[in-house]
Formats: C-alpha cells, structure tokens, sequence
C-alpha cells in the first residue's frame, strides 16, 4: 500500500471546462491539447514560441473555438485560473491575455489597459458595460498566479481577483447596468484578439476555465500545487 505522503497533490477539476498546460500536450502540430477532455483544441497562429514553463506571445495567437462547454461561462457563476508572466503592456498598449469577444465588443475579455501595474476585466452589456481593474506585475517578468471569478447573473457583483492564492483589491471603473451580451459566437483568444493586432506580451500557461465560482480556499490550493513550476 502506498503512503499518502507520496501522492502528488492534484487540482481539483470539478467544474472544469477547459484546460490548456501549454507546457505539455501538442496533439498535432500547431494543435494545442485541451486536458478537460473537452475538445478545446488551440491551435496557433503567428510568433508563439513554445518554452518551458508556458509559451511565449511576441505577436501570436492561440485560437481554440468556441464549443458550448466555454461559451457564457459566467452565467450563474464561472472562473479562470491561468499562470502569467507579462513583460510589458504589448505593442499597442493594450495587449489581449484572453479574449472572447469580437474583436473588443460583446463578450468579454482581460487585457492590459495602458498600466504597469494592472489588467482590466471587460464585460460588455446591451447597455453601458462592466469593467474591474486588479493589480499584476506587468513589466516585471515574473511569474503570477491569477485566478478571477464572476457571476454575470448578479447584478451587482464583482469579480473576486486572488494572485498568488491571496484576495487583491478589484476597483470598478464601470458599472453594467444591462443583460451581458453572450459570447457564444465568438471563439476564445490568446494573445490578441479575434482579427489579430492587440498582442499580449509576455508569457502564459496553465489556463483552465471553470463553469463554477471558485473560492478562496480553492484559488490558493491551485497556486500551492502549481508553483512550483514557476520558482515561487
């Protein structure tokens, strides 16, 4: 019988709807394997280099579609959890990290929003959209942990923001005051948006999107279990 102390502490998936390693799992070439076991295969376009830890965004992008299991994943409650290491704010000053939308309208997106120290979160609505700043590193080239979660059925909620398994302060710049519009036409983005141009700069891995609200204990447990292949 195998002691417990020997067993590698897993994440857990419950809820888990997609989940690209990014440091792992080519199905084919350009072919990015999706560990949900969902389908959600990214495939890559552009300047992409493929590293270890993450892949590395200089002018590139991952598409992976838009199956139903990743559209509207905020309804009643989603959350993403990605690793990040930006290096600046992207070309245009407005680098795209993960994109649903068309090409900025409907959908949403997190991008960066001409700050050092921050990303953006963008929801648009049928009428005025929502937006939350929270702070990241961006020109430092460190590794960072961010999972983000968000009930677009609450009205009045914001999106709780953990980086490194710790609550950060979510700052709204602007309230929604309408039905979100639903991405379920628009394919998922990594790097830029759907048309190109936006780029992300910097470095990314271990992307999974859940259909759930994480907690807080469950945010700091996929840190802990992840970290150590980032040296933090």
């Amino acid at each position: 019988m195998y002691s417990a102390r020997f067993l590698t502490p897993q994440v857990n998936t419950q809820g888990l709807v997609a989940h690209w390693k990014m440091w792992d799992g080519w199905e084919t070439a350009y072919k990015m394997f999706d560990y949900s076991l969902n389908g959600n295969l990214g495939e890559e376009a552009g300047y992409v280099n493929c590293e270890y830890p993450g892949y590395n965004f200089v002018e590139g992008v991952i598409s992976a579609g838009s199956a139903a299991v990743i559209d509207d994943i905020f309804d009643g409650g989603g959350s993403i959890s990605v690793w990040l290491s930006p290096e600046s704010q992207g070309p245009s000053n407005d680098g795209r990290v993960i994109d649903k939308s068309r090409n900025g309208a409907l959908g949403w997106r997190i991008y960066c929003d001409g700050s050092d120290t921050a990303l953006t979160f963008h929801v648009a609505t049928d009428g005025t959209d929502g937006k939350w700043t929270f702070p990241i590193d961006i020109t430092g080239d460190v590794w960072q942990h961010v999972v983000l979660t968000y009930d677009a059925d609450a009205t009045t909620n914001n999106p709780l923001v953990y980086v490194n398994g710790e609550s950060v302060v979510v700052t709204e710049t602007s309230t929604p005051d309408d039905v979100r519009t639903t991405d379920a036409d628009d394919g998922i983005y990594l790097g830029s948006e759907s048309s190109g141009g936006n780029y992300y700069d910097g470095s990314m891995d271990d992307l999974m999107l859940f259909d759930k609200i994480l907690s807080a204990t469950e945010a700091k447990s996929i840190f802990s279990v992840t970290r150590q292949r980032y040296g933090i």
